[in-house]
């Protein structure tokens, strides 16, 4: 009853820890892209870590296809997808079940049947990609310790047979190592450290402990950009981008263990697998620091670079048996990244001679495009043509579209070459004197843009004017139309108040003309009525003040009217001086 109850609750119960945890390395392992072996066996309560978390990890590409194809992420959304892949691996390629009976488990468990079924239809398409390539296993001679002589009688007396003849070309040689038996190995075309043992030799090599040290599981491919770099004996080496280490111990063997090799790296983990690494080198001095910030002072005298900087790993072997998309926004973070590397090396250190930038990437947005952007804006580098440096044949370069990079850049490819893929481009310090032709080209193309983009920017601005001109003289007549529209109507309304102001006036002129004239004509008459009649004189003197009186009082009128004619004519003549200025402004 309470198992009943506890299964019908089963989110309650809680995945298990073995779960919990791969799911949490695994994701530190692709999210932060850190070696998580230190940390798995550092794990005491995690003891079966290395067995499920490299489960998942050697079978990510399809575990990818399968977590996509089954839409995991929309149709089980509270499932994180690191614990959802870890299921898929314990299911496809783990015991085949699921323990527990938490929520998630009981989730997943309903997809089991579809998961194989997926599983049965990729697997054809990796078989046949398989058939087509068997990928040899390469092995470097750890020449510190053992030279090519002892290291060919301690195979002998592992029942080893070395394949003892001449290949006339590479392509040659490839086709014999695709026929090597189980008991045989060859000395490779290119490198005299490198040995090449069949595809079945992996099992062989993954359980030969007694050899250890002496040497040194290594893909082909990563030697190409320590035998490009070829610093010579008692020199100074910077490897940007040290972890593991496999290409610094190279460096050092190439250098018999004489000079300075500066090897830094920054994650803190990796550093300490590097320095676990190194340490029987004493040519290597560890720095764990971030490379962007090294300084020439804190690596004097350095004259060879080898920069192998984080990327998208798209030409390691397991994701190119299963393809992959393309996420471009990562490629442009990790370009970016690179950018800046490759050109921290170039401007920083006074003293490099050569400088090998190389990735474990089959996009150009790492190789071709990084290596061209770095080039047109650097004077005193030059890039190298690679398979000149090298010396041998070699059947893969970069891409054509890029005119004097492509094809001086080498590609390690999976199928031509039998390795993993790999970039590889070289650099080399100008002569004094010379310039980089890529640069001096993009200078001229910069120049010329710019005397293009200054001469547009000058007839834009030429446009602008004249529209400005044109909409300045179609809108200022406008505006000052209206403004002496304006101005003539107060005009007249000023004038117009003039002219009322002067008729009140004259009005109450002739209102007082009249009154007088009344007063002076009822005078007479009142004396009159009122007293004795005077002597005639003084009635004839009256009459004549009265009649003086009208005389004076016509001539006021008179003048007034003759002022009022003269303020008419003033403002007429204003009028007309006005509108003449404005006819000449116009014409103007």
């Amino acid at each position: 009853m309470a198992q009943d109850t506890a299964v019908k609750r089963g989110h309650k119960i809680p995945v298990p820890s073995n779960y919990r945890n791969a799911a949490k390395y695994v994701q530190i392992a692709k999210e932060e892209k850190r070696n998580i072996m230190p940390l798995l066996e550092q794990d005491k309560h995690f003891r079966a870590g290395r067995t499920v978390v490299g489960r998942v990890l050697n079978n990510m590409p399809i575990i990818d296809l399968i977590y996509n194809e089954l839409d995991l992420a929309t149709k089980e959304p509270r499932i994180k997808q690191w614990l959802a892949k870890v299921m898929i691996a314990e299911v496809l390629f783990g015991n085949g079940r699921l323990v527990g009976n938490s929520r998630p488990v009981e989730s997943m468990k309903v997809y089991v049947d579809e998961m194989h079924m997926l599983l049965d239809r990729h697997m054809k398409d990796i078989k046949k990609n398989e058939e087509k390539f068997k990928e040899p296993r390469f092995v470097r001679i750890n020449t510190n310790v053992l030279n090519l002589e002892g290291a060919k009688h301690l195979l002998a007396e592992e029942q080893w047979n070395l394949v003892e003849e001449i290949f006339p070309n590479y392509q040659s040689f490839l086709e014999r190592v695709k026929e090597l038996r189980n008991d045989e190995y060859m000395e490779d075309f290119h490198f005299p450290d490198m040995l090449v043992f069949p595809y079945e030799a992996k099992w062989y090599w993954s359980r030969a402990q007694h050899l250890h040290g002496k040497f040194l599981l290594q893909n082909k491919a990563c030697l190409l950009p320590t035998y490009l770099l070829k610093p010579p004996k008692k020199s100074v080496v910077l490897d940007m981008c040290a972890a593991p280490g496999l290409k610094t111990t190279h460096l050092a063997s190439l250098m018999k263990n004489k000079g300075r090799i500066y090897a830094v790296e920054r994650d803190h983990t990796r550093y300490t697998q590097l320095c676990k690494l190194v340490s029987p080198y004493g040519v290597i001095k560890t720095i764990h620091s971030d490379c962007l910030k090294v300084t020439h002072e804190q690596v004097p005298g350095v004259q060879y670079i080898l920069i192998d900087p984080s990327c998208s790993g798209s030409g390691m072997l397991q994701r190119q048996l299963v393809p992959e998309e393309v996420d471009e926004q990562r490629l442009y973070k990790l370009a970016g990244l690179q950018y800046k590397l490759l050109m921290h090396a170039l401007n920083n250190f006074p003293d490099v001679r050569r400088i090998v930038y190389s990735t474990c990437s089959v996009y150009v947005q790492e190789n071709e495009e990084v290596v061209q952007s770095v080039l047109r804006h650097t004077a005193h580098f030059r890039l190298l043509d690679a398979r000149k440096e090298l010396g041998k044949e070699w059947l893969n370069v970069g891409s054509p579209k890029y005119r004097d990079i492509g094809e001086r850049c080498l590609y390690a490819k999976t199928v031509d070459d039998l390795t993993i893929g790999m970039f590889v481009a070289v650099f080399e310090r100008c002569p004094e004197g010379v310039e980089n032709k890529i640069y001096l080209e993009h200078e001229k193309q910069k120049q010329s843009y710019e005397r293009c983009m200054q001469k547009w920017q000058r007839n834009e601005q030429m446009e602008q004017k004249s529209k400005m001109t044109e909409e300045n003289t179609v809108q200022e007549p406008n505006e000052e139309h209206e403004g002496e529209q304006e101005e003539v109507q107060v005009e007249k309304q000023t004038s117009k108040k003039r002219k009322k102001a002067r008729i009140e006036e004259n009005m109450v002129e002739e209102k007082k003309d009249l009154l007088r004239n009344e007063q002076m004509e009822q005078k007479p008459k009142m004396t009159e009525e009122n007293t004795v009649q005077e002597p005639n004189e003084e009635q004839e003197g009256e009459q004549e003040e009265v009649q003086v009186e009208k005389q004076t009082s016509k001539k006021r009128k008179k003048a007034r009217i003759e002022e009022n004619m003269v303020e008419e004519e003033k403002e007429q003549k204003e009028a007309k001086e006005k509108s003449a200025f404005k006819k000449r402004k116009e014409k103007s």
